[in-house]
Formats: structure tokens, C-alpha cells, sequence
């Protein structure tokens, strides 16, 4: 309450969730269109504002998407700002009760309108909190944010008081979203073998590593919903929550170890088709890799949408979102793709640790 809004500033004002409309949301993005910073004590204020609502959710949220109704699943987007916004005019609508979205992680690091991106998605959740959805993905995590340049972007546009709250707020994010008990939608992947083996030799022979890395027993919804979320990862404490934010689908079938990081497997078609069986689900939906497309079905019933087109200015991807619509009862993927956007010419990872705009 103390924090001044500095005189002059003539952007959107925050004064509790009420005041979140059509007008501060649109005024926001022209704020950040134009390179404008949002006061620290609305920042502070949407953001404790946007803990209070994810304290009252859980790791499994399901979502009902009735006939002739229809959900938005969007992809990693890494402080994007100007594709972000791209999408939100041109491709997906802005959200509403009539238009639901579900952002499924990442949405900061290595883009360097992290800040920007993440405080306008708080925006659109404070206005409409039963129409924004959001999954936790893999960079909503301390070790990464460090890695990947959010902390140091807040450190410089703010302070490293407000980052403790971002990552507080990351903790209470939900792991998995199911959607109209058909479609189960998670950052990266599904849960990973019984016994959590990791030898030096997986990697030099993945398919042997296969024959080792087994699940016997499926993980229902129940148990999923019952993973205490409020962690920072760590495979030998919070395993399923590793494999949410951080597991990859895979060709073969069987178990195999992520090349990504070590105690991270990923999982083929037989893997995916037993957990769908087990829990009465349609398909799966995750994001975390670039594709060429924007999207992939992957596997069979499992599809990637990445929504962070030419990541990191230089992989000349294009991006999608998913649109799922209740057709008869099933509901129906479409996936609409989008390109990248000029933006300034700030390069991406600018803030991580050693480049440009990093603090000394």
C-alpha cells in the first residue's frame, strides 16, 4: 500500500479484481506495446490478487466444455510479448465466459517481455477467473527462472522482493487440466515408471533401458489429484510433479531417459494408451517442444502445441493453438496456426545470466 505510482504514469489502474475490464486489459497491452512499464504496486497487488485465486484451485482442475461449446489450449509462449499479442487479436480472441482459454506453462524465460506477457495473463485471469486457465509448465520454477533470465528481467524492471511472489504464485499453479472428463492437458507429459532407476548406460542404450523402466500399476486422476503441487521439482521428493513439467513422448514403446536432464524419462504409445485406458480419457494435450508446424500429433493420441513462433528469434517455427470443440459430445481438435511479429530489436535471452541486459 506504501509504494507510490509515479506521477505521470497514465496506464491502467489496479484497484482490486473489480476493476479489471475490457478497458484496463486493452490499455495494459498498449502500455506494453509501447514499451511502458506497469507501476510496481499494481504489480504487486494483481499478483497477490492472482496467488489468493490459485490457492483455491487444485492440481487436477476439470473443466466442463458443454455441446456447441468450445475451449482455447495455447502453448508455451516465453515472453513473446509482440507474437502473444499477435495471437490474442488475430487468431485465438481475447478470453471471455464465451471464449475460455487454458495456458498450458511457460510463460516466461528467454523471450525478454517475460514480465509483460505474465502480467497481462494475470490480467485476463483477475477479469475472468473461471474462463482463464492456467497449467504450471517447466519454466514456473526457481532453477529456471535463475537459468533463463525471468529473475534477472524482474530484478532490472522491478525488484527481487517481487520475484519470491512471482515464484509463489508459480507453486499454486495446477499441474493438469482434464476437459470435459475426455482430454487430459499438462505441459509436458504423463507419469513416469515405478521404480525411478537412472544408470550412466540408459542414454548409449535407450532401447535396453526400456526393458528396465516399467509401470505395472496406472496412476488414476485420483492420485494425480492428490500430488501436493505447492514444490519447487525435485525427482527424488516430487517425482510426478518432474514428470508433468518436464517428460517428453517418444517413438518406441516403453520408458526411455529424457536427454533433456537427468531423472526425466520419456514415454511411447503403449505407455500413453494405457494411461488413457485407465482413466476413460480421449487424448492427451502438451506443449513444451518446438515443432515446425506450431503442432504435432506426436503419437497417436497425443498432440503438441507450441505457441512461440520462431522461438528464440532464430528457430523459424511456426506456432498454434488448439481449439477444442464439444461436437456430439467429443470434443473435436483444430489447430490454427500464426508467424512471428516484428518486434524491437532487443534478442532473445537478453536477461540470462552473462548477456546484455543480465544485472551485474
Amino acid at each position: 500500500q506504501g509504494l507510490q505510482v509515479p506521477a505521470g504514469y497514465a496506464g491502467p489502474a489496479y484497484n482490486g479484481p473489480g476493476s479489471v475490464n475490457d478497458a484496463f486489459v486493452q490499455s495494459l497491452l498498449a502500455l506494453y506495446k509501447g514499451q511502458g512499464t506497469l507501476p510496481m504496486k499494481y504489480a504487486y497487488q494483481m499478483t497477490l490478487d492472482v496467488l489468493d485465486l490459485l490457492k483455491q484451485e487444485q492440481t487436477l482442475q476439470r473443466v466442463a466444455v458443454p455441446a456447441g461449446q468450445k475451449i482455447t489450449v495455447v502453448g508455451d509462449l516465453h515472453g513473446q510479448f509482440f507474437d502473444f499479442t499477435h495471437m490474442l487479436e488475430q487468431v485465438s480472441g481475447m478470453p471471455s465466459p464465451a471464449n475460455p482459454m487454458l495456458f498450458n506453462g511457460d510463460f516466461v524465460d528467454r523471450g525478454v517481455w517475460s514480465v509483460e506477457v505474465l502480467m497481462c495473463l494475470f490480467a485476463m485471469k483477475l477479469q475472468h477467473p473461471g474462463s482463464v486457465h492456467f497449467n504450471r509448465g517447466n519454466h514456473e520454477t526457481e532453477m529456471t527462472n535463475y537459468q533463463y533470465g525471468f529473475s534477472n528481467e524482474v530484478k532490472v524492471k522491478y525488484e527481487d522482493k517481487l520475484m519470491e511472489l512471482f515464484s509463489e504464485t508459480f507453486r499454486h499453479l495446477p499441474l493438469v487440466h482434464v476437459l470435459e472428463g475426455q482430454v487430459f492437458v499438462t505441459h509436458a507429459g504423463i507419469p513416469g515408471p515405478e521404480e525411478r532407476l537412472w544408470e550412466d548406460w540408459f542414454q548409449k542404450a535407450p532401447d535396453e533401458a526400456a526393458g528396465v523402466l516399467k509401470r505395472d500399476k496406472q496412476v488414476t486422476l485420483a492420485e494425480i489429484a492428490a500430488v501436493d503441487r505447492v514444490v519447487e521439482p525435485n525427482p527424488m521428493e516430487n517425482p510426478a510433479v518432474i514428470d508433468f513439467l518436464w517428460s517428453d513422448p517418444k517413438g518406441a514403446n516403453g520408458y526411455g531417459p529424457s536427454t533433456r536432464v537427468p531423472t526425466v524419462y520419456t514415454f511411447g504409445p503403449d505407455v500413453v494408451q494405457k494411461f488413457l485406458q485407465a482413466n476413460g480419457l480421449k487424448y492427451i494435450i502438451r506443449s513444451h517442444e518446438t515443432k515446425s508446424a506450431g503442432h504435432q500429433e506426436t503419437i497417436p493420441n497425443l498432440f503438441t502445441v507450441f505457441s512461440a513462433p520462431n522461438y528464440i528469434d532464430r528457430a523459424g517455427n511456426m506456432a498454434a493453438v488448439a481449439v477444442l470443440t464439444n461436437q456430439g459430445g467429443s470434443l473435436v481438435p483444430e489447430f490454427k496456426q500464426f508467424g512471428h511479429q516484428p518486434h524491437p530489436d532487443i534478442p532473445s535471452g537478453a536477461y540470462m545470466p552473462g548477456k546484455s541486459l543480465a544485472p551485474a
